[in-house]
């Protein structure tokens, strides 16, 4: 498995053309840009194969509006498989892309005016998902070492408002996930209070020493306003293809997603080839998943040990996802100091910040080291050749 994610195996002509959303395409030749979470690396052979094999008739038809069936199937099994969670797939909902679920998702629980607390820091969409239902988006701040909430400033966040806590596990910007007592903390919470509880999963696959723990794990206490979030863009390298589901709890709960959804319009759905995508990923996949993720480890101990001797990030832990969230030593706007790098030292970073990842993020910056060695190695000579005008 180790050759699939080899240097040769980096098609950086190919990536100048296809890698948007601040990535190779979008930047002048010669950048390197550690940015969006998108692995450099092509996908795993046997999608290649499904997508051939989809194509061969030459028909591309409409599907189901509640998605292939075989797709569905292929989720809860996977579920099963690897997060020993049940799974019932006519509760299943494939649709285009996890942050459109996160859209769906909010509409379908959030009234105007009304509230949901999120982790402070996280992702942005997080908060755009709760706009977009005229909700307000509460953040509630998280420790940066193991990104759990803070349960006295929950407490007083709520109020009659407050209709669901949204989960990032694991959390991006930060790579922490969470333990089975934290979880079941939550739960409790949330069933203290009935509020929703929303899980964005799609880091779930992407661990080292120990496996991420789903909130759906049958060792959990269980909860019936919990729902589940997740696609086959981090695991399996198919951000473009924009496969993303919706675990729904029950029947009813299902129902209002798939009406949110506007599948039934035919106006939205996710495409049947990407579904095909997604069966085989499931399906046929894990060895390569396996060696993705010890490919990982070992970026990540050269992005760790980049960080400990740069001199202006402080040195930083994390167990899961594909990114490095380091603090600032010196007192400098996030912003400043990635333009500088980008700058000076052609390497593109993603900042902290408000508009990336809620308050707390301020002081830090986001390195994404889903690439192979080399390239890794010479983004980080690059910013250390350069050190004196960030230290």
């Amino acid at each position: 498995m180790d050759r699939f994610f080899s240097n040769e195996n980096v098609n950086i002509d190919a990536l100048e053309k296809k890698a948007f959303n601040y990535r190779w395409a979008v930047h002048p030749k010669g950048i390197i840009p550690l940015t969006a979470a998108d692995p450099d690396f092509p996908v795993a052979p046997p999608i290649k194969e499904s997508i051939k094999k989809y194509i061969e008739d030459g028909y591309f038809s409409y599907g189901p509006a509640e998605g292939l069936y075989e797709f569905k199937q292929a989720i809860s099994n996977w579920y099963k498989r690897q997060h020993l969670a049940d799974c019932n797939p006519e509760f299943i909902l494939p649709v285009n892309s996890a942050a459109y679920a996160l859209f769906v998702v909010m509409k379908t629980i959030l009234k105007e005016g009304e509230q949901a607390i999120i982790p402070n820091p996280v992702d942005f969409l997080f908060r755009k998902s709760i706009e977009y239902a005229k909700g307000s988006a509460i953040p509630c701040e998280v420790n940066m070492d193991t990104a759990e909430y803070d349960f006295i400033e929950l407490e007083q966040k709520i109020n009659s408002k407050t209709k669901a806590i949204m989960l990032c596990n694991p959390n991006n910007p930060l790579g922490k996930s969470y333990t089975l007592e934290q979880i079941n903390k939550l739960k409790s919470f949330a069933k203290k209070h009935d509020l929703w509880l929303i899980a964005d999963e799609i880091w779930a696959d992407i661990y080292y020493d120990k496996k991420v723990i789903s909130v759906l794990n049958s060792s959990s206490i269980p909860y019936e306003k919990t729902v589940v979030i997740s696609g086959l863009s981090k695991n399996f390298g198919l951000a473009g293809l924009r496969i993303g589901y919706i675990i729904s709890p029950n029947n009813t709960f299902y129902r209002k997603v798939l009406e949110n959804s506007l599948h039934q319009s035919t106006a939205f759905g996710l495409s049947p080839l990407a579904q095909a995508a997604g069966i085989s990923a499931l399906s046929e996949c894990d060895d390569w998943l396996n060696g993705f993720r010890k490919h990982l480890g070992k970026m990540k101990t050269l992005s760790q040990n980049f960080v400990k001797n740069s001199g202006f990030l402080h040195p930083v832990e994390s167990d899961s996802t594909y990114l490095m969230f380091p603090k600032i030593r010196q007192e400098i706007n996030s912003e400043e100091l990635v333009k500088n790098i980008l700058d000076i030292s052609n390497v593109a970073l993603v900042p902290g910040g408000n508009n990336w990842f809620e308050s707390k993020s301020e002081g830090y910056l986001r390195i994404c080291y889903a690439s192979s060695e080399a390239i890794l190695s010479e983004a980080f000579e690059r910013i250390n050749s350069k050190k004196e005008f960030f230290i």
